[in-house]
């Protein structure tokens, strides 16, 4: 879309005049023409610094300033300088709302941009009403822009005002002539939309007819896809979700790639924090959420595309997973083009994420980071121990964590440790950096194995801080860490002599209420009733005067006494269509450890692996930790079940 028209003479009469003898390449008007050139050639930049020299030479209160403000904004859009440019083409609408101005192509201009940077997520009302305005300020409803600028308002309706959405396309598709004219993709895109409107109005029979049209104009089954097929097939597998057809789910989100990524556990290695369940969200409530992911792991416009209800449900979705975040390494498992447009099905979960003991020792980290002026959300890994300093220490975080080589991760965690004691570094700050050093490594096709290997990394880290002075919080959280391991490893022995180690530090090091030792002692608790001595458990926890309300904000772990999940798990028809994809499934644990309401509450591909998700892990079984009769820490527990092919 081209909403920036050709140059013309802007200037006011009020503008004052240069003096006599000054270049003209220094007036308003050449360094505006300069900026429409350079806009023009797709040179931002260059356009963004003339639009400014520009404005720099008019008064602020100029019907000009307004003009030159709202192309300054699409300028920096196009340069990818969002922030910058919301706050643009705000000015930009305010000059011309104090000119009395409601109709101007450069005001439509401004509000469409501002209507299309705030859509989806926590904004998205407000995008709505801005798409509105836009809409309202065009001089002319002919050109393409008045089309660009009626589809993004039906995106941004989608979910929140499905019947807005719905009348805006019946609009445009009610000149038929033009809309007949469009190019057939365009056709496609807007009948695609308006097939999910009605899915979202409830209506999912007249959805499918409406969509099989968009299918008629591009496609259903070519393997070489544009960013616009891969959307409308993936809406062809929404509304066939919602009429129970999974054969034409799975063909048609075959054919847009979905599910035959090289690797299905990218999904697992992101930041990933839901709606907690309450108010106006219900935990039956689903939404299905698009979004993109930039090479440095961030979520890039984040939009709703299915609710189960009207109003802001998809959009609270959609705020939570503007969020997100992955190390570029897991975003390097997948294909460019693919990572344009990943959709994911969404629950709220029953509780917010409970405090890990790794978080204080990063907040640590970033805090510290921050006083010695380093961007602690640099995530480039181009670290180099040759050149010390405050600005190598994120470098060098990025690059243990991203290393993919055993060896070059050991070298790059050695020399970032190295540059951490050269700096006086705090001791949480080293200990952080090395257990982000030491995660991942390689796959193991048992959990007892995954967790041994994980016992043995804290081990290694542990070692490190052994004699050192002031390191004794430090080295509580490390044996905890690798006592829990032990223990989901089944290790109980070491795992209890660790714990105890733990509990036994002085108090002026770890504090009663310090959550590395409450967790210390839920865990050494746990694995006494598991040794078949509930009344010691009891009486150990007792002693500690800890309480439920204390257990309800860490992060106690149940220990599985049965979490297997067979080959019959796998789909039928997913495996015929050769598919794979994952699950996240929310759950309770009662009492007796069996597990209750148990939900998807993350699922790629959307409607695909989800009821067997939750047929599979109803039949977990675990040992709750308790307190007296009180079952702890087991609302809101959660498993991960990837599905992948053999090879």
């Amino acid at each position: 879309m081209q909403r920036i028209g050709k140059c013309w003479l802007f200037l006011a009469a009020g503008t004052a005049a240069l003096a006599s003898g000054t270049a003209a390449a220094q007036t308003p008007q050449a360094q505006f023409n300069a900026a429409q050139a350079a806009f023009a050639k797709a040179d931002y930049a260059t356009a963004v610094t003339a639009y400014r020299a520009a404005l720099a030479g008019i008064p602020p209160t100029a019907r000009s300033a307004a003009v030159i403000r709202a192309r300054l904004a699409y300028a920096l859009h196009r340069a990818g300088e969002f922030e910058p440019a919301i706050a643009e083409a705000t000015l930009s609408v305010r000059a011309f709302t104090a000119q009395k101005v409601t109709r101007d192509d450069d005001l439509s201009t401004a509000l469409f941009l501002l209507g299309s940077l705030h859509l989806g997520g926590a904004t998205n009302a407000q995008a709505i009403t801005e798409l509105q305005q836009a809409i309202a300020a065009e001089t002319s409803s002919a050109g393409p822009e008045a089309l660009t600028t009626r589809y993004t308002l039906a995106l941004a309706a989608l979910t929140e005002q499905p019947d807005l959405a719905a009348t805006t396309i019946d609009a445009i598709r009610a000149d038929a002539p033009r809309f007949a004219g469009l190019p057939r993709t365009d056709q496609a895109n807007m009948l695609s939309i308006r097939a999910v409107a009605e899915l979202n109005r409830g209506q999912p029979r007249l959805a499918a007819a409406l969509i099989e049209k968009a299918l008629d104009l591009t496609g259903r089954t070519t393997t070489q896809v544009t960013i616009s097929q891969v959307r409308i097939r993936g809406n062809a597998a929404l509304i066939y979700a919602r009429l129970g057809n999974q054969e034409n789910v799975r063909q048609y989100l075959t054919y847009s790639g979905a599910g035959h990524l090289p690797d299905s556990s990218w999904l697992q290695d992101s930041d990933r924090d839901l709606p907690v369940c309450g108010g106006d969200i219900a935990p039956q409530d689903v939404a299905v959420v698009e979004f993109a992911i930039g090479d440095d792991g961030r979520v890039i416009g984040a939009t709703p595309v299915f609710a189960s209800k009207p109003g802001p449900l998809g959009s609270v979705f959609a705020a939570s997973v503007q969020g997100w975040r992955w190390q570029p390494s897991a975003v390097a498992k997948l294909n460019a083009f693919w990572r344009q447009s990943v959709r994911l099905e969404l629950r709220c979960v029953k509780r917010p994420p409970a405090l890990a003991l790794i978080d204080p020792f990063r907040e640590r980290t970033r805090d510290w980071l921050t006083e010695i002026h380093a961007d602690p959300d640099v995530v480039s890994p181009a670290f180099d121990p040759e050149k010390p300093g405050p600005g190598a220490i994120p470098q060098g975080l990025a690059a243990v964590y991203n290393s993919k080589d055993p060896r070059s991760r050991a070298t790059a965690q050695d020399s970032l440790d190295s540059l951490l004691v050269s700096l006086n570094a705090p001791v949480e700050v080293r200990a952080f950096a090395l257990v982000a050093g030491s995660s991942g490594g390689k796959r193991f096709a048992t959990r007892s194995g995954y967790e041994g290997d994980r016992a043995r990394r804290f081990a290694a880290v542990l070692a490190r801080f052994e004699t050192q002075p002031g390191a004794e919080r430090v080295r509580a959280w490390l044996r905890t860490e690798q006592a829990l391991a032990l223990e989901a490893a089944g290790s109980l022995p070491p795992a209890r002599a660790l714990l105890e180690t733990v509990i036994a530090t002085p108090p002026a090091t770890l504090p009663q209420d310090d959550p590395i030792r409450s967790l210390a002692q839920l865990h050494l608790a746990l694995i006494d009733k598991r040794s078949g001595a509930p009344a010691v458990a009891d009486q150990r926890l007792a002693a500690a005067g800890i309480t439920p309300e204390q257990c309800s904000l860490l992060d106690v772990r149940p220990v599985a006494r049965n979490t297997a999940i067979s080959d019959s798990a796998f789909p039928a028809e997913a495996q015929r269509w050769r598919f794979e994809g994952s699950a996240r499934v929310a759950f309770d644990i009662a009492a007796d450890g069996h597990v209750t309401d148990v939900r998807t509450v993350i699922a790629y591909p959307p409607f695909v692996f989800g009821p067997s998700s939750e047929r599979a892990v109803a039949q977990f079984r675990y040992l709750p930790p308790t307190l007296g009769n009180e079952v702890l820490g087991c609302v809101g527990q959660a498993q991960n079940v990837i599905y992948r092919m053999p090879d």
